[in-house]
């Protein structure tokens, strides 16, 4: 079967920094933001992202929001005296900018099919702002741990490529403020699901790529790899090689899932001075076809 190389940016937790705010754009195929576009979700904060997210030229691009991009969320309300007391603002507006911009796809906890019609390849998306809610702070999208196993049931078995702002429970989750990591019942998800790729951020410490590949019993894990980054400390591209060319990493459909925490932001609030990350790019190959990966291939 004939394959197509596909090229992933990956991106979250840009915090109300544009490119060139600190880091760059590389170019691609099919872009991906995991959330918290902005710092409190203002009007003129989300502006400012969908216009600068309108910019990039690529075939593709999805977003989703995160727990700091508040007036996406029109069930937000301040909930603990204690936590923070930002409000959110012209819902309806902000709301708008995201769910109707011509440039890019906003997913709120919904799937889409991106056609990369050049390539002749198509990915069963699904992307979700939500994250766990860890009590006596006030964010958007957050969930109790009652609601954790329906919430995540919505993510579609056909999910070839899976953007969640908060990471999986173990798994590039590492923070210096979220100190319980990711979701355990996500976790869970993702095995049942098995996509190719897992897009996340929220845990900037977390940033990083770490390998999955599932036990055949259900709900274990078998082994992990973890990335390196070719582009630390360097001039270099934060290159994910999944195509098995030369040095890379091939997945395996329905086998394997490579965890991807796309943090720009490098530290957590108040950790020290700002500090950036790089995009990470993902190289993979796909089957040329006019069926999504999840079509073609069992899930094991």
């Amino acid at each position: 079967m004939a394959t197509r190389k596909i090229r992933i940016v990956c991106m979250s937790d840009t915090h109300n920094h544009a490119p060139g705010e600190g880091y760059t754009v590389p170019q691609g195929d099919l872009f991906i933001h995991a959330g918290d576009l902005t710092n409190q979700g203002s009007h003129a904060e989300l502006r400012k992202a969908a216009h600068w997210l309108g910019q990039p030229t690529f075939t593709a691009k999805v977003v989703t929001a995160g727990n700091h991009d508040l007036s996406l969320d029109e069930q937000y309300s301040t909930q603990s005296a204690e936590g923070w007391a930002v409000q959110s603002e012209k819902v309806t507006e902000c709301q708008e900018l995201f769910e109707h911009h011509e440039s890019f796809t906003y997913l709120q906890h919904s799937s889409t099919t991106v056609r990369l019609e050049d390539k002749n390849v198509s990915l069963r998306v699904f992307g979700s702002p939500f994250s766990p809610d860890r009590g006596t702070q006030n964010w958007a999208f957050q969930y109790p741990p009652d609601e954790s196993e329906a919430l995540w049931q919505a993510i579609p078995e056909d999910t070839d490529v899976l953007i969640t702002h908060t990471p999986p429970a173990g798994y590039c989750d590492t923070s210096a403020h979220w100190v319980e990591g990711g979701c355990a019942s996500l976790l869970r998800r993702l095995c049942q699901v098995r996509p190719l790729l897992h897009v996340c951020g929220h845990c900037h410490e977390g940033r990083g790529v770490q390998i999955i590949r599932w036990s055949d019993s259900a709900g274990e894990v078998e082994s992990v790899r973890t990335w390196r980054d070719p582009g630390r400390s360097n001039k270099k591209m934060s290159l994910l090689d999944l195509t098995g060319d030369r040095d890379g990493l091939p997945l395996e459909v329905g086998k394997e899932t490579a965890v991807v925490n796309a943090s720009i932001m490098a530290k957590s609030f108040g950790r020290g001075s700002k500090a950036f990350n790089k995009p990470i790019v993902v190289d993979i190959s796909v089957p040329a076809s006019d069926h999504t990966l999840s079509d073609r291939e069992g899930r094991g």
